[in-house]
Formats: C-alpha cells, structure tokens, sequence
C-alpha cells in the first residue's frame, strides 16, 4: 500500500509493514485513510502493536520477529497477535511467513522483546562464537578456512541433532563430555570463565535494549 493506491475494503487485504521504525509515522501517515480494517502484518523492530493501530485505524495487527535464517528458508519467527486478529487471519499470517521458516505465536506482546533477544539477534550471537572457532583454529595451525568449515559444519550438524532428538542439549551435551577428556577440558575451562553466565547476560542486555526501542518509538 502507498500513497496513492487504492483503499484496502473493510476486512480485505494483507498490509505488510516493513520500513524502518523511524520510517513508519511518514509512512503510516497516507495509508490511514485508506486501510479500513484491513489485517496488518508488521515487521519492523521496536513498533509495538497499540502505535500501528492507532496510527492507522486498523485493530487487526499481527507483529512478527524473523531472523536472518528466514533468507534461506530456515528461520523462525515470534509471532503476536492483538485481539482483533481472528484464527483465519493467523492461518494467513502463518501461511505468509511459512517460506521464511518456523513460526512461534506468544501470548503477550512483551514476550516479542524476549524473541528478539533470543532468535531475532541470535544468529550474530552464533557467528560470534564461530569467529572465535575459527580463531583458536587457526592459532593452532589450521587455515582460517579449514576453521570456518570444521566450525559451521559442527555447529549446524549439533543444532540439526538437537532438533531431532527428544533429549535435552544438556544430556545431549553430557553424551560428548566423559570426565578427563578433550571435551570435558573445553567445558571445565568455559565454566571457570563464566561463558555461560555471560552469555545469559548478553541475552539479557539485547531484551532491555528491545524494550527501550519500543518506549523510544512511543509503543
């Protein structure tokens, strides 16, 4: 929809917003007229639903936190829903977001900041640690090369297991770690170095930050 296409009917049509927040009051601004009650998908981080609705009219807002993965086919995305928004349009929200990936509805629009810490920003959190995979590769002898694909083949193929499997990642990390071995050295050593903690932290950091957007965006 832009400025100057036709009005969406009552009840009809699929608005798909997905500017950048600073971006959607100019955008918003020429759509309200135009939109009736026409469902809204919405995209874009740190608007929150009660904005989109007031600014166009329209109470059926679905909002929607993909991830970088959805670019091939294998992401997932939060998803929430304002009440307004019936089972048939959520059928068409998941029919619309199903090439993107998964799809995972929360209950409270406050979970989406949770989302976001989580899956939105965790595949840089993913990278991160793979850059330092391939860093220690590389300081022991291999390429950076050989370290990029020793670590992304191991953390896909561990993530593809972890989706398979009906146990836990902490029994499935235990399978892996006998007690004085090669693994056991690794864990042992990012214990003493609070990774695990810090990284709690980290997801933490990213969820205010995501709250502090949508207070910034006037949500």
């Amino acid at each position: 929809v832009h400025a100057g296409s036709a009005e969406l009917g009552e009840g009809q049509g699929l608005l798909v917003w997905a500017v950048k927040p600073q971006m959607f009051g100019e955008a918003a601004a020429p759509c309200a007229g135009r939109i009736g009650g026409a469902l809204q998908l919405s995209v874009m981080a740190g608007i929150r639903s009660d904005a989109i609705a007031k600014a166009t009219g329209s109470e059926r807002v679905v909002r929607a936190m993909p991830n970088t993965p959805a670019l091939i086919g294998q992401g997932i995305a939060g998803l929430y829903a304002r009440t307004a928004v019936s089972a048939d349009d959520r059928a068409l929200i998941e029919q619309v977001m199903a090439p993107t990936g998964q799809s995972l509805w929360v209950d409270r629009e406050a979970d989406l900041d949770a989302v976001t810490a989580l899956s939105g920003s965790g595949p840089a959190y993913f990278f991160y640690v793979v850059e330092a995979m391939m860093a220690a590769a590389v300081e022991m002898g291999l390429s950076a090369e050989q370290g990029r694909r020793l670590a992304l083949a191991t953390c896909g193929g561990a993530a593809a297991l972890g989706l398979q499997s009906d146990e836990s990642p902490t029994v499935l990390r235990e399978r892996v770690t006998s007690k004085g071995g090669t693994t056991y050295a690794a864990i042992t050593s990012m214990q003493a170095d609070g990774v695990g903690p810090a990284i709690e932290r980290a997801v933490r950091a990213a969820q205010i930050r995501a709250k502090e957007l949508g207070d910034e965006f006037g949500g």
